[in-house]
């Protein structure tokens, strides 16, 4: 008699154990894209500039940059270390991205003013899934 009366009460016992129980699921695990723009240089190179930066991608998946553009030029684009244009730029999931004069990186022509070292630009990435994302770059 006392088992059968135990039976049911262990059962919900544990019932009630599961359902306080919740797992919270990390980044990594529930995906998503997640990504910062970091660490931007504007290089002057006569009446034009080159921008430098990094794009950390603590994301599941990736994501790609459509198009670049500033206040400060009238023409901006993201080229390869040859100096060709890329027309978009896979960034993947969990990575950290370096853009250097030897491999891709932005460049600003045609600028609408002359930039001063020292001062600060915004640069705006445009990515397919996360949008557009500011990248704060030192004029060197």
């Amino acid at each position: 008699m006392i088992r059968r009366a135990l039976v049911p009460a262990v059962c919900i016992a544990i019932a009630l154990a599961a359902v306080g129980c919740v797992h919270y699921p990390t980044v990594m695990e529930a995906g998503g894209t997640m990504l910062r723009p970091d660490r931007g240089r504007l290089v002057r190179q006569g009446m034009n500039a080159v921008v430098y930066f990094e794009v950390k991608s603590t994301g599941k998946y990736g994501d790609i940059i459509n198009s670049v553009h500033t206040p400060v030029a009238r023409e901006a684009k993201l080229v390869d270390g040859a100096g060709a244009p890329l027309e978009r730029l896979e960034v993947p999931g969990t990575t950290v991205m370096i853009f250097t004069a030897a491999g891709p990186h932005v460049v600003l022509t045609d600028l609408t003013r002359p930039l001063v070292a020292g001062e600060t630009v915004i640069v705006t990435l445009v990515f397919e899934k996360s949008g557009g994302l500011g990248l704060i770059a030192a004029v060197e």
